[in-house]
């Protein structure tokens, strides 16, 4: 598995990925924003990378993430992995990459992310790489921190 840029080659199969149970692509998907919308967002917002997962050759999921003006916090702002690929275990494998992308371009010691709180696929997933619950809520969503030794 590896975390690749998303290019002229390849966002149209991107925008195709989603995590909707009946496969219709919406800007707002279950538990999370449209690739479509995330990476339209990273073109105006210059604070954000975007990337796609790839295993095995097959785009499988998206990530965005950065440092939002002034927040001052890391932030994992998008996950995704599409619903033909769930439960094989690409999120923790693809989200142990991103922590360390995240490590080695930003020197980061924490990293946030927020979701839904019925979310529970993705909270197990978020829990299993070492996030924990602030207890926080930020529009609705939970906010969960990885504290980096």
């Amino acid at each position: 598995m590896r975390l690749i840029d998303i290019t002229s080659s390849n966002w149209e199969k991107v925008i195709l990925l989603t995590t909707n149970p009946n496969n219709q692509h919406t800007l707002d998907e279950e538990f999370v924003a449209s690739n479509t919308y995330s990476i339209v967002e990273s073109i105006y917002e210059a604070d954000w990378t975007i990337k796609a997962v790839e295993e095995d050759g097959q785009l499988v999921g998206f990530a965005m993430y950065g440092l939002p003006e002034g927040s001052g916090a890391y932030e994992l702002r998008r996950f995704m992995i599409d619903r033909k690929f769930q439960g094989r275990g690409y999120g923790k494998q693809a989200l142990a990459l991103i922590i360390r992308e995240m490590e080695e371009k930003f020197a980061c010691k924490e990293i946030y992310l927020s979701t839904e709180p019925g979310n529970s696929r993705g909270k197990h997933v978020y829990e299993s790489q070492g996030f924990v619950s602030t207890g926080e809520l930020q529009d609705g969503e939970e906010v969960y921190v990885l504290r980096i030794n």
